[in-house]
């Protein structure tokens, strides 16, 4: 499953986006926060379903991130930023992660999701993995939390120079600060793809990450 990357495709084919006022759409997430959270829980949901399994199946897995994407935005209302949010929140693919604290050299572990194991591991499993050309035979679902994040920031910052600051700290800094981190230059590509997409996504509402991811 999922052995293509998948060709580009039409909107008619994905998840279509509801017609609601901006202003509507960008309020209610800070007005109700737990909207942010149902809207994340219902897009993990999708990643585990039969629905997404057969799109995948069917389409491949850039298509297949796609479906993701728009799906978060018929959940979030059109809310390009909380969209983009949830798509990253819902592909994690690690439960907890630990820091390692300097001077004092103590290591604090994170959760990243509050999913049984049995469940993180079910929709890790799930996630779209061959990306790019040169994906490895392990698979690259760690790049969609990249490249869903950093066009969030992006979006939260208002500039990809700031989004792409932090992406060039984290990735830096990883091997000191994080348990088993790596300073991945595929990492970079992924992070600044992402911001690409935002910016697209400012002027064209109807920009899909396959158009940025593995290009």
């Amino acid at each position: 499953m999922g052995s293509t990357r998948g060709a580009a495709q039409t909107t008619d084919s994905l998840p279509p986006v509801p017609d609601v006022p901006v202003a509507v759409s960008f309020f209610v997430p800070l007005i109700f926060p737990i909207k942010v959270v149902q809207d994340e829980s219902a897009l993990r949901d999708l990643i585990v379903s039969p629905e997404f399994t057969s799109y995948r199946r069917a389409r491949g897995d850039l298509a297949a991130v796609d479906f993701l994407f728009r799906r978060g935005l018929q959940l979030t209302w059109g809310n390009t930023g909380e969209a983009l949010l949830i798509c990253m929140l819902a592909t994690f693919d690690h439960r907890i992660v630990g820091i390692r604290l300097p001077i004092i050299r103590i290591v604090l572990w994170l959760p990243l999701t509050g999913e049984f194991e049995e469940a993180f591991d079910r929709r890790v499993a799930a996630l779209p993995s061959v990306l790019y050309p040169d994906t490895p035979p392990e698979g690259d679902r760690d790049k969609l939390q990249h490249f869903f994040g950093s066009a969030f920031l992006s979006i939260a910052f208002g500039s990809t120079e700031s989004a792409d600051d932090v992406g060039e700290f984290v990735e830096t800094e990883e091997e000191a600060f994080i348990i088993g981190g790596v300073n991945d230059p595929r990492d970079v590509r992924a992070n600044r793809e992402g911001q690409r997409f935002a910016e697209t996504l400012a002027t064209r509402v109807d920009a899909l990450p396959s158009e940025f991811l593995g290009h």
